[in-house]
């Protein structure tokens, strides 16, 4: 097992992963739990709504709050799992990091292009600017951990491959 400090793209992973319990529990399950909702998460929105102009966090579509319930139900225990897997260097692990990157790297898409393309009443272009910077690294690091678990994946591939050949 080596450890996660000599291993730059895990640990870029494995720090991906950690920080992300936090948003996914006090900022992104707002749209589904506002009913439920205790006053920090009340007040945590509110603070994020009006300092940012969310477009998704202020009118929510549907098409969101399905993100969001998926987020909620299957990515936050995957957090937890897939960050102690990165921690002791599990291979078992890839399969379901590529699983999850290319889920999440399409979803971020959506909501970059969203962003992007689409107008939306109040957002100023330099909240959208700032919003999109907050999106692009929940697109781009899962892009980078889709890739890398794809080629970590057919490289075990290869080597179980050879091994079979010289037996």
């Amino acid at each position: 097992m080596a450890p996660i400090t000599s291993r730059p793209l895990d640990l870029i992973f494995f720090v991906y992963f950690t920080t992300h319990i936090f948003p996914t529990v006090f900022l992104d399950s707002y749209p589904v739990l506002k009913p439920l909702a205790p006053n920090f998460l009340k007040s945590t929105n509110q603070w994020y709504t009006e300092n940012f102009n969310d477009p998704f966090f202020i009118n929510t579509p549907n098409w969101f709050k399905g993100f969001t319930y998926i987020e909620l139900l299957f990515h936050l225990p995957f957090f937890f799992y897939v960050s102690i897997g990165l921690w002791k260097d599990a291979t078992s692990i890839r399969l379901p990091m590529l699983i999850y990157s290319s889920h999440v790297t399409t979803t971020t898409f959506v909501c970059l292009v969203e962003l992007i393309f689409n107008k939306h009443e109040g957002l100023t272009n330099s909240q959208r600017n700032l919003l999109i910077f907050f999106y692009f690294p929940y697109f781009l690091i899962p892009l980078v951990c889709m890739i890398n678990s794809f080629s970590r994946i057919r490289m075990m591939e290869n080597l179980t491959s050879q091994m079979k050949k010289n037996k």
